[in-house]
């Protein structure tokens, strides 16, 4: 469990009892007492003391994680605290969350070995996507601890391909994924589909197992969707997705440590619980439209834009998240802030852009274009089955260019692409 993880544990965590567990409480002392009762008196104390701190009488707010209790002074501790605690007591448990659980300074070697592609498990820093043009040239898939935009007009395949990654990372145990909806469009019928068609067709090339659990199990098991509809309601979506990885992460460590030998035969068809390695926004671009339609709001929308993407970055970086962002096509002006949607531009017209003006656009390290072949408003009906995806920003990839279609199994890539 990483520090960040711990830091957003839960007091009645087994981690903070026992850091209590472990101090010394004068007022369980009694000489004419039984010492058999000593570990009933030592329990009924840290429900005191878990009760005292969530209910935080006279602060602003209630304390729920260990990060919030290493925020105290000894004496503001002591405060909430008394009589349960000393002072003596209150400055060594907060000594001791900060031995145990402060995040601590990082060397720069460490940090290049978690995030380079070409470290000795560089599987963990990447996340495939199923696509063999895009897994190739971005070296393994989408980077974590990054941003990742997929932008396009309407009916391309953006949310098709948000699924697929859904579905992908939890199939090959890479992790469990947390889908932000601000389109009302996310449809778990559609990710189980494609759960199966790519589960199924996983199991032909493999030899499968007896007992083997579902595909779409394994995937629905492990993806939380939130409906975040305005602007508002995005960020305080955001503010509190730590505590929700950090469970998460606590839950499917604690589950699949107890998983093992016989028991692992037994569970076989069970879900296995997956860590938190993805987070999907679909779309950024609709609250923003929605709350910032008029043209006097630009510096409220670039505010906001700035938010948003500062709350992502934290989380990509403290949990290792892949953050992959649908965007929606924006004009041709190079400022973006007239939030009018264009569907009638293609990728060569030299003006394709996404959404929310420049200041989004610096905010990503990869960007995937994705595009009909032909014009879908001058072709009839059914004909413009073919589209084109092209990696048109990326630190360690040239714009590759490859050919897709929309299938019952997600977005598959077909032969003509070509770089």
């Amino acid at each position: 469990m990483s520090q960040h993880e711990q830091l957003v544990s839960s007091l009645d965590s087994s981690l903070f009892r026992g850091l209590i567990s472990q101090l010394r409480y004068h007022i369980i002392r009694n000489n004419e007492g039984n010492p058999n009762d000593d570990d009933a008196h030592c329990e009924d104390l840290r429900r005191q003391i878990i009760t005292k701190l969530k209910s935080n009488a006279g602060g602003s707010q209630p304390i729920n994680t260990i990060g919030d209790v290493l925020k105290l002074s000894p004496t503001a501790l002591l405060h909430i605290l008394d009589p349960c605690l000393t002072y003596v007591e209150c400055n060594r448990l907060i000594t001791r969350i900060h031995e145990m659980y402060a995040v601590q300074p990082v060397s720069a070697l460490d940090v290049m070995k978690r995030t380079n592609p070409t470290a000795t498990n560089a599987s963990i820093g990447k996340l495939a996507t199923g696509l063999p043009t895009l897994d190739t040239q971005l070296r393994g898939g989408f980077s974590v601890s990054s941003i990742t935009e997929i932008v396009g007009r309407a009916a391309v395949g953006k949310t098709h391909l948000s699924q697929q990654l859904v579905s992908e990372a939890a199939a090959s145990g890479s992790g469990g994924s947390i889908y932000i909806d601000t389109e009302n469009k996310m449809s778990v019928v559609r990710l189980k589909e494609i759960a199966l068609e790519r589960g199924n067709k996983r199991r032909r090339l493999e030899s499968p197992t007896v007992n083997e659990r579902d595909p779409d199990e394994q995937v629905l098991e492990n993806v939380t969707v939130h409906q975040s509809l305005t602007t508002r309601e995005l960020l305080d979506t955001l503010d509190r997705l730590d505590t929700e990885i950090g469970q998460r992460n606590l839950e499917a460590d604690e589950c699949n440590r107890d998983i093992g030998g016989t028991a692992e035969t037994q569970n076989s068809r069970r879900a296995k619980r997956l860590p938190v390695r993805l987070l999907v926004l679909d779309s950024i671009a609709a609250p923003l439209r929605r709350d910032f339609s008029s043209p006097n709001t630009a510096m409220d929308r670039a505010s906001s834009i700035f938010e948003i993407a500062c709350k992502l970055k934290q989380l990509a970086d403290d949990f290792q998240l892949a953050v992959v962002v649908v965007n929606q096509v924006g004009g041709g002006n190079s400022s973006g802030e007239s939030g009018q949607r264009n569907d009638t531009l293609d990728m060569n017209d030299g003006e394709y852009t996404g959404s929310l003006g420049t200041v989004w656009q610096h905010c990503i390290s990869t960007r995937v274009t994705l595009e009909h072949c032909g014009d879908p408003n001058r072709l009839e009906q059914g004909q413009n089955k073919i589209r084109r995806g092209i990696i048109t920003k990326s630190l360690i990839s040239k714009n590759a260019e490859f050919n897709f279609e929309l299938t019952r199994e997600g977005v598959r890539e077909i032969s003509g692409g070509g770089f």
